[in-house]
């Protein structure tokens, strides 16, 4: 009997703990959206059935290492499954505390993807103070460890309440004990068979609700099984013959062609400049706010607005290889950090580069980060600049690197000098990245009181500027100027709002033709073969992700965006977000077209990681 009320008292402290930290979950997270006590109590009844199934796979080898006691009475239990429980409340529970408090900030739960960002740890201390870093790690370790040393201290040093002469143990010890096992597997494979899953844990309209009602620890470990997978064989949806009948209807083949022309020229210099996190919530020309970027604002009626263009995923690196690579972006994937895809990925600047243009980039952080200069440099840019290059005083650095304004009004002098070096019969394309609009916000500027507001307005002065001041020196006439963000941000929003996805993209410079506004739809992974099409230059077989949306083989505009759990599909029917670990639709406006828009998502999913450069 001892050893079954062990093993019972084992599963309600695993229990209590994940349902504690299931509310606590809820609580950390209060300001992502409105909920009741009774939507708590929802969640943590939703989320029960996968959280015995999880609890149920832990205590699994601890009741085979107590059933051997029952045939060697004297055998130090908390000696043997003592170090086993400690390892496993103690990771468990750091799973928890970490999802939570990462949650605050990326709104999708703690998975597999954290590890290829565990590489530029200088991204989270840039992110948040240090005093943030070490009160959230240690208060998270020392509940760990707490629960670590509890779940030790409740088992059993030994039992030895069998006292027998005999092999035979009567089935008055056995059978309680053998119940409990017969209680585990339904724990872990339901009544009739039926296992609790993800899907099961979605219940409600809110995603801060369905995400706290999901075991993290099982998320992790799901995640990590998909992760170690061959990618091709991650999400498979349909027999391969259908998914490529589907795919080539719904992506075109060849768009080459020219149906508006943008651009005076088709050799034009070219900058691309790439604004961290600024998506189009925070611009009013684009429905977004109305005080936070007017300069911007204004610059979208001198050149081409697209009004309607989506960032493809959630991190800088992945939107960096869309925009700049013409390439999909991947849930599970940053091909930024995988260094052997990097010589394979197509790129603007090699192409450009091979046309007789010099190819430089700056970035006023750490082109360390998330292996960025790395990317750069492989992908054809001559150099790259980046704080360790610029002489940039204290006064002018943010907790990034060197501020916007310093930044850009460098690149401003390198643009000139490269100018002055070529004249003007030679060519040269120029990119680069702002920093400030991002965690933590402190940036030199005081016009907005919100801090977050604040920190994008100041980046947009320094755009507008900057631009001004371009376009007041000789280089400005022959320049196109290509303005895009790499993706939103999530301030009062999450993934179940399409919004977050939604990016400026703009052309403007002395080499645009005409002032227009468009509201086609086009992905980041457009911009390249648009752009390459204007310059006619044939862009199809170098890059089949990147579409030209002004060809007359456009006739199916879609965008297709990706975050590490989910992923969105828009076409002019209506959108479609779809969680891929509980195989659940998220959000979906209008339900009109819908089963389409879930199929051809389904699609660009299992075809995308059937790519020759995951294999």
């Amino acid at each position: 009997m001892k050893r079954t009320l062990y093993i019972l008292a084992l599963i309600l402290f695993l229990v209590l703990i994940t349902l504690a930290g299931k509310v606590e979950f809820l609580y950390y997270n209060r300001d992502v959206c409105f909920f009741t006590i009774g939507d708590v109590a929802e969640v943590l009844w939703q989320g029960l059935p996968l959280d015995l199934r999880v609890i149920a796979i832990m205590v699994i080898p601890v009741w085979v290492i107590t059933a051997f006691s029952l045939y060697f009475v004297r055998m130090p239990l908390r000696r043997i499954a003592g170090p086993y429980l400690f390892v496993a409340v103690f990771l468990s529970t750091a799973i928890t505390c970490g999802g939570l408090i990462m949650y605050e900030n990326w709104k999708f739960l703690l998975d597999a993807s954290i590890f290829s960002y565990m590489s530029s740890p200088g991204n989270v201390s840039s992110s948040v103070s240090t005093g943030y870093i070490v009160s959230r790690l240690g208060l998270s370790m020392l509940a760990a460890l707490v629960l670590s040393v509890v779940a030790v201290v409740i088992t059993p040093s030994r039992i030895v309440s069998l006292k027998r002469r005999s092999r035979h143990i009567p089935p008055r010890y056995t059978l309680p004990y053998m119940l409990t096992g017969v209680l585990l597997l339904i724990m872990i494979f339901g009544i009739n068979g039926r296992k609790a899953n993800e899907a099961s844990a979605f219940h409600s309209d809110k995603i801060l609700l369905n995400h706290a009602a999901i075991n993290p620890v099982g998320h992790m470990v799901h995640s990590m099984l998909v992760y170690a997978r061959e990618p091709h064989k991650q999400f498979k949806y349909m027999e391969d013959d259908e998914c490529r009948k589907i795919f080539a209807e719904i992506f075109p083949e060849n768009t080459d062609d020219v149906t508006v022309r943008l651009l005076k020229t088709t050799r034009p210099n070219v900058l691309t400049i790439q604004l961290e996190s600024f998506g189009a919530p925070f611009i009013q020309a684009l429905g977004g706010q109305k005080e936070v970027a007017p300069e911007i604002s204004a610059w979208m009626s001198r050149g081409v607005n697209f009004t309607n263009a989506w960032a493809t995923s959630f991190r800088t690196d992945r939107g960096t290889v869309s925009a700049l690579s013409g390439y999909v972006a991947f849930p599970t994937e940053s091909l930024m950090m995988r260094d052997e895809c990097l010589t394979s990925l197509p790129s603007l600047a090699r192409t450009l580069k091979a046309e007789g243009y010099s190819t430089d980039y700056l970035y006023g952080g750490n082109a360390q980060y998330m292996n960025k200069g790395k990317y750069l440099r492989a992908t054809g840019f001559d150099k790259v600049w980046d704080i360790n290059d610029l002489n940039v005083p204290d006064d002018r650095r943010s907790c990034w690197g060197a501020n916007d304004s310093t930044a850009l009004m460098s690149l401003l002098s390198l643009m000139q000098e490269t100018y002055r070096k070529h004249g003007s019969d030679g060519h040269f394309y120029w990119g680069c990245q702002t920093i400030d609009s991002h965690e933590p916000f402190r940036v030199p500027y005081h016009r907005l009181k919100n801090k977050v507001y604040n920190a994008f307005a100041y980046t947009d002065h320094c755009v507008g500027e900057f631009l001004d001041s371009l376009s007041h020196t000789p280089l400005w006439d022959n320049l196109l100027v290509i303005i895009f963000s790499d993706h939103g941000h999530m301030y009062n929003t999450t993934f179940s709002n399409p919004e977050f996805f939604h990016m400026p993209l703009l052309f403007t410079g002395g080499a645009v033709e005409v002032s227009m506004k468009t509201d086609i739809l086009i992905s980041q992974s457009d911009i390249v073969g648009t752009l390459l099409s204007q310059m006619e230059i044939a862009h199809g077989k170098t890059f089949p992700w990147s579409r030209n949306v002004f060809s007359k083989n456009y006739t199916y505009p879609f965008v297709y965006s990706n975050y590490p759990s989910g992923a969105m599909f828009r076409d002019q029917t209506g959108t479609t977000i779809y969680d891929l670990w509980a195989g659940h639709i998220i959000m979906e406006s209008p339900a009109k077209s819908a089963d389409r828009r879930l199929r051809n998502l389904q699609t660009m999913i299992q075809y995308s990681y059937g790519d020759d450069l995951l294999k």
